[in-house]
């Protein structure tokens, strides 16, 4: 990997407007609580990037961040898919050889073998959903693409073909996983993999998944367009023009960021609560929790808005004065918290360089608490970052990479 070394990090100043309190009570140990899991891309059907359990790790903690463990993506041709956490155990998907999903515990690392391993398959995005994984896969060399389930034993239960269009990927929502292709929205049944019904759409919403938000489904289509359906018969409910097509919802609210600014509508009826325009330039993925909304920008911004008044709490920048400082990842937030991994490249001397690093702010304040330089050597922008209990695991396309804090 070549790494930005012409660049030093400098300190953030962080524009502190009514920062408010985000610290959540610690839990402690890792997992402690109810329920720390992270279930798929984004972490619930709203794809809020949101986690209450975080066990010892806060803003406190969080300037102590270093890598903990790795699973290197090793067998020839082998590129990590995705990645859950599920009850202390990391669950990896990959393709290579064959299709697999691989078990890791969450705090050591220990592997702990193959769970599945389809031979001609690679698989990609993993979610769970029950005690079923269900995981989107190509075969090869046909390049048929189908969402297979199997059980937590590694026990197959259902496999269904998918169209051959460009897809955001799917979301886990209920007993429904919902998945955009092309211009169709369609809803599979979690039990079975039957469709329960789908709908079409106005255009195509391309690398942007759909989400749930009570009784009604959304999504919207480039450059923003946004279209709701009734969750179990998929009847339209109503339709809007956005600010984005990626979304994020959260309680009764879905928030929509794109090139027009970052903008808040009522989940029920579309209503535009309230919209921002001027804070960052290309905001391009958000995170929602404690009563704020993160956004990062494709030109080295971070920002924090009242989720409920769009008020500005900060703004900070996580650049380096590079050519490109940009994130192609979901943020997340828990613990006081929010965390995203971000992309850096220059050119020194006639050198290109580039950097990728986990980039950790205070949520209530938007100080910059710690930069930690990944190992990557490939991407291709939306690899899920997962904050589960005390840990963070980033599945980039050649290693899954976890970070801690060093345990007493």
């Amino acid at each position: 990997m070549l790494v930005l070394s012409a660049l030093t990090p400098a300190s953030a100043h962080a524009n502190t407007a009514t920062p408010g309190a985000h610290a959540s009570a610690a839990t402690p140990g890792y997992g402690a609580g109810a329920d720390a899991d992270w279930r798929q891309n984004g972490g619930d059907q709203g794809r809020s990037g949101h986690q209450a359990l975080t066990g010892t790790l806060d803003a406190t903690t969080a300037k102590a961040l270093r890598t903990t463990w790795s699973a290197p993506a090793t067998r020839t041709g082998e590129q990590v898919g995705g990645a859950v956490v599920l009850d202390g155990t990391v669950y990896r998907s990959s393709g290579g050889p064959s299709g697999q999903i691989r078990r890791y515990d969450a705090a050591t690392g220990d592997d702990l073998g193959p769970l599945v391993d389809e031979p001609g398959q690679a698989f990609g995005e993993l979610a769970a959903t029950g005690d079923t994984l269900v995981v989107e896969a190509i075969e090869r060399p046909a390049l048929r693409r189908t969402l297979r389930a199997y059980t937590r034993g590694g026990l197959k239960t259902w496999t269904v073909d998918l169209p051959d269009a460009v897809s955001g990927g799917f979301t886990v929502a209920g007993d429904l996983i919902l998945r955009g292709a092309g211009a169709t929205l369609t809803a599979y049944r979690g039990a079975t993999g039957d469709v329960a019904w789908s709908a079409q759409l106005s255009g195509e919403p391309g690398f942007h998944a759909p989400v749930r938000a009570g009784d009604l489904v959304l999504t919207a289509t480039e450059p923003g367009d946004l279209q709701a359906f009734d969750a179990r018969t998929g009847a339209p409910a109503w339709r809007r023009d956005v600010s984005g097509a990626e979304l994020v919802a959260a309680g009764d609210a879905v928030y929509a960021v794109g090139e027009r600014g970052v903008c808040a509508y009522a989940a029920a009826d579309g209503t535009q609560r309230w919209c921002d325009a001027g804070t960052l330039q290309s905001p391009v993925h958000a995170s929602v929790g404690e009563g704020a909304l993160f956004v990062v920008d494709g030109h080295g911004g971070l920002a924090a808005f009242d989720a409920a008044s769009g008020a500005g709490r900060w703004h900070t920048t996580y650049g380096l004065h590079a050519e490109v400082d940009a994130s192609y990842w979901a943020p997340v937030n828990g613990g006081g918290v929010v965390y995203a991994v971000v992309y850096h490249f220059a050119v020194r001397g006639g050198v290109s360089t580039h950097r990728v690093e986990l980039v950790a702010a205070d949520a209530g304040t938007g100080k910059l608490l710690r930069r930690l330089e990944l190992d990557v050597d490939a991407m291709h922008g939306d690899e899920p970052l997962i904050l589960a209990g005390d840990h963070l695991y980033f599945a980039a396309v050649q290693q899954l990479h976890a970070l801690g804090i060093k345990r007493p």
